[in-house]
């Protein structure tokens, strides 16, 4: 079974911060993630440590290219 992680708010809070709006086509161009993934980050809910792993690559990609 996958291992699976819990996000913490700061986190969700910067995810947040960084998406135009939460939208299914925002959520999967900006992160690459369903609403599905969205909601259980949103609601403290447990999410695959690969699944978020990418996520927080993305939003380092996406805080990179705001700091230029």
């Amino acid at each position: 079974m996958a291992e699976t992680v819990t996000a913490s708010r700061e986190i969700f809070q910067r995810l947040r911060a960084r998406l135009p709006a939460v939208t299914r086509e925002h959520l999967f161009a900006c992160y690459a993630i369903s609403e599905t993934t969205w909601t259980k980050l949103r609601d403290g809910k447990p999410v695959k440590r690969s699944t978020l792993d990418r996520i927080l690559v993305r939003l380092e990609a996406l805080d990179a290219r705001v700091a230029a």
